[in-house]
């Protein structure tokens, strides 16, 4: 993260996201497909397997050579193996300025969002959290306008800068919007600029007579 802090900037918060939310979440689906792919291919795999054993041994290698069998080997293995290098390589911080995620395979890539550029702020707690979570994992959608970008018809798509499967999940969004509220306060309200008393900010609302 020195890489990319800017001096005098401090880091307030640091996490990871949790190991199997992380990983299953971004390969169950493919994991099961290549599951019931490999199902299918039993027969041939077990006749494959008896030849090599007792056979001539070039049928048998010749049905592992097959493509089938290898893409069933990837949808089965490839999505897990690929989500847990990026779970190396993930990491996730706060400084008083931004939210900044860590991310990559070979470098190191940063995706950043100055908090007075945030425009809404989510949590969502899904089904893996709750299953395979060692403490309760959830995650954080931060939305600015860097996060609306363009499909391939031209219409404009919100993709939320995503915190993925961290642990206290509800505390983390508590301080994302304290410290983005007070981020943008002390821009728009330097704190020489701030009168001692700020009538109407605590203004006591009564309920009004709806008939």
């Amino acid at each position: 993260l020195d890489k990319v802090l800017d001096p005098q900037e401090k880091v307030l918060w640091e996490g990871k996201p949790g190991f199997w939310p992380f990983v299953l979440g971004g390969s169950i689906a493919t994991t099961l497909f290549g599951i019931v792919w490999m199902i299918f291919l039993t027969p041939f795999i077990g006749m494959a397997v008896y030849d090599i054993l007792y056979g001539s041994k070039i049928y048998g290698f010749g049905i592992l050579l097959l493509p089938h069998f290898w893409i069933g080997i990837g949808f089965v293995f490839g999505i897990p193996i690929y989500q847990f290098l990026v779970f190396i390589y993930t990491h996730y911080a706060s400084t008083d300025r931004r939210a900044i995620i860590q991310k990559g395979l070979i470098g190191r890539d940063f995706e950043i969002v100055d908090f007075d550029q945030v425009t809404n702020i989510e949590v969502y707690v899904g089904v893996l959290d709750k299953i395979v979570g060692t403490k309760d994992t959830g995650s954080i959608m931060i939305s600015s306008a860097s996060s609306v970008v363009l499909n391939n018809k031209g219409k404009p798509v919100s993709r939320p800068h995503t915190f993925r499967n961290i642990k206290d999940p509800y505390e983390v969004f508590k301080f994302f919007k304290k410290v983005s509220h007070d981020v943008r306060t002390d821009i728009s309200f330097p704190n020489k600029m701030r009168p001692a008393e700020k009538p109407g900010y605590q203004t006591n609302y009564t309920q009004p007579d709806i008939k």
